[in-house]
Formats: structure tokens, C-alpha cells, sequence
């Protein structure tokens, strides 16, 4: 063959189409990253991602696929529930923040503590005439507070701190005049408790009484009675032996003579007895009734009292308007030995009261 052939030959072969190769299988992917497995730390001078916030479940997902909602207070609509229906008395006020024998009841979901305070006008007749030139103040302001502590678990645990002013009695319409001031602590639930430890000072100068003093323990009780639905609420307080301690206002206060010593020369053991009684007429007018008595034993010293109130409940119990009638009689030893004297007096209270 000659030059010219072979070089038809080689450009046939060149134009040939090449064989088709057989393909070769390919490798399995590889399976996907486990969520066990960390993620891979991000580059060097990237920004941090957020998290993206969890899905809802979809209308209809079984119960137990949505997440646990974090344990944590009750909110204010769940307290304000727990206080229970409309036409109860609940955790409401019994009287005006401040008044005796009307202890809060927490709600321990919330808080272990309840708290109360109050203001309101007070008219005043009678008593003893505190002033030689002009007569007793007919007006006067009242402001009361009051904290009640529960605590259920064990035996249960109680405490109490009560303040009752009325000022302006003797001329200055912010000074102190009347009150008392309470502090207790108690054990065991709520129907019967034992008074481990009370206090309670009193002055009350138009019944001639510059300071009565209380100290109870054991065996003093207490309790606090829910009836009818929570529609009636009975309290009670029975001291039956107690320490007592009384001075007298200055024109009334007993100078030390031979067979009639001072009335503040000593402390007397004495008893005490103390009750309220509240009713709710549905839905939200609270009616009450209260009464208290104190007897030193082996001396004329008593103090006995009653109250009347007619209340009105708004913005879910936390808000008691009030309207009170209280009648105080104190008598007491005279300045001659061997004698006696009593004083009373009636106040119109109209008080306003938040609790929270």
C-alpha cells in the first residue's frame, strides 16, 4: 500500500464514532446526619444562629404530644377564679382592713401572704370629755392594715399583724387617738388553731383608757367556720386566761394610796372573748356582726364592745365598701377606793377597703 492509502486508511479509523463503555456502578449515598450526633462547629467569625421557636401542634394532635407548660405562680386570672363564684364570701374581706375578728385567707397558689389596707371617716358621740375647755373631736379619720400569713402543709401554720388608728380624737386631725395593734401567731388549720403567742395593745382616751395591754399563749384558740356554700363565715376567739395590763388617761389615772393601789402597779390575769359573724347576700352585699369582751379577774377593769356593717363587694371581692355602727363601754375602777366608773361612746364608721 502506498503513502497515499495509509493516510485515507488513518482518517477513516480517526472518524470512526468510539465504542460506547459500559457504566459502572455507582456508590451507595451516604445515610443522613443523626440528630444524636452534634452539629459541626460553625466557622471561624460566624454569627451564632437562634434557635427557631417550637411548632403548635395542629388542631386535633393527640394530648400528649404538646409540650408541658413550665411550672410557675398562678396567673392573676386563675387567683381571681379561685376566689370562687359570685354570692360567696371566698377571699374576700369580712370588714374593713383593720377591724377585729376578721382574719384574710390567703391563697396559697399565689402567695402565702394577703394583705389589706383602709381609709374612711369616722362621727363619734358620747365618752369622756377629753378637754375641760372644748368638747371631744365629732370627726375623725380611720386608716387600718392588716396582713394574715397560711401556711397548710404539716400541721399548718398561721400569723397575723392588725393595725387600727382613728386619728384627730384630741385636736390634731393626723395624731393617733384611737386603735389597737395585733400580732399572732398560730398553729393548725384554719377551723381550730392554737394561739401560740398574742399581743395586742388598745387605747381607747374617750372611755378613760390610755393603754390596755394582752399577751395570750396556750390555752387561747381560735378558728374560722365556712358555712352554707362559703355564704356565711363564723370566727371565734376564746382566751380563757390571759395577762392583762391597763393605764388609765391622766384626769382618770389612779394615784398609789393605802388599800387602793395604781391601776398600772401590777398585771392582772384576766379572760377574753371575741366573735364575728358575716353573711353574703348574693351577689355582692356582705352584712356582719361582731362582738368582744375583756374581764381582768379580781378587778372592775372591762371592756366590752359591739359592731354592726353592711358592706358592698366590687371589681371581683378585691374592693369592700363599708358602712359600720360601733358601740365601746369600758369600765373601770374610780378614783375613790372601792368604786367604779363607766364611760361609752357610739361611732358611725364609713371605710373603703383593698385587698391584695
Amino acid at each position: 500500500m502506498n503513502k497515499a492509502g495509509l493516510a485515507l486508511l488513518a482518517l477513516a479509523l480517526a472518524a470512526a464514532p468510539p465504542a460506547r463503555a459500559q457504566p459502572e456502578a455507582l456508590p451507595p449515598p451516604p445515610p443522613p446526619p443523626s440528630a444524636d450526633l452534634p452539629a459541626p462547629p460553625p466557622p471561624p467569625g460566624a454569627l451564632p444562629q437562634r434557635e427557631p421557636p417550637p411548632e403548635s401542634p395542629a388542631p386535633g394532635a393527640p394530648q400528649g404530644t404538646q409540650p408541658a407548660a413550665p411550672a410557675g405562680p398562678a396567673t392573676a386570672a386563675q387567683a381571681a377564679e379561685h376566689r370562687g363564684p359570685r354570692g360567696v364570701i371566698g377571699e374576700g374581706l369580712q370588714a374593713p382592713a383593720g377591724a377585729p375578728a376578721a382574719p384574710l385567707q390567703p391563697d396559697e397558689r399565689v402567695s402565702n401572704w394577703r394583705f389589706s389596707l383602709a381609709s374612711g371617716i369616722v362621727g363619734r358621740w358620747g365618752g369622756l370629755q377629753l378637754s375641760s375647755t372644748s368638747e371631744n373631736a365629732p370627726l375623725m379619720l380611720y386608716f387600718g392594715g392588716q396582713a394574715d400569713g397560711l401556711w397548710s402543709p404539716g400541721y399548718g401554720q398561721a400569723a397575723r399583724l392588725r393595725v387600727r388608728l382613728l386619728t384627730g380624737g384630741e385636736g390634731i386631725i393626723f395624731l393617733p387617738s384611737d386603735g389597737e395593734v395585733e400580732a399572732a401567731y398560730m398553729v393548725g388549720r384554719r377551723e381550730f388553731r392554737f394561739v401560740i403567742g398574742r399581743v395586742e395593745v388598745g387605747r381607747y382616751p374617750a372611755l378613760g383608757i390610755q393603754a390596755w395591754a394582752q399577751v395570750a399563749t396556750l390555752p387561747c384558740f381560735e378558728g374560722s367556720l365556712s358555712l352554707a356554700g362559703d355564704r356565711m363565715r363564723l370566727y371565734y376567739y376564746i382566751s380563757p386566761v390571759e395577762a392583762s395590763w391597763v393605764h388609765y388617761t391622766g384626769p382618770t389615772h389612779i394615784a398609789s394610796q393605802p388599800g387602793w393601789p395604781s391601776e398600772s402597779s401590777r398585771v392582772d390575769p384576766a379572760s377574753a372573748f371575741r366573735a364575728r359573724y358575716s353573711v353574703m347576700v348574693p351577689p355582692s352585699v356582705l352584712l356582719s356582726l361582731e362582738g368582744e369582751f375583756v374581764k381582768a379577774w379580781g378587778q372592775p377593769d372591762a371592756h366590752l364592745s359591739g359592731e354592726a356593717s353592711a358592706g358592698y363587694a366590687i371589681l371581683d371581692k378585691s374592693v369592700l365598701l363599708d358602712v359600720l355602727l360601733r358601740w365601746d363601754s369600758v369600765t373601770r375602777r374610780g378614783l375613790q377606793i372601792d368604786t367604779t366608773e363607766t364611760a361609752s361612746q357610739l361611732m358611725l364608721m364609713a371605710v373603703a377597703s383593698l385587698t391584695f
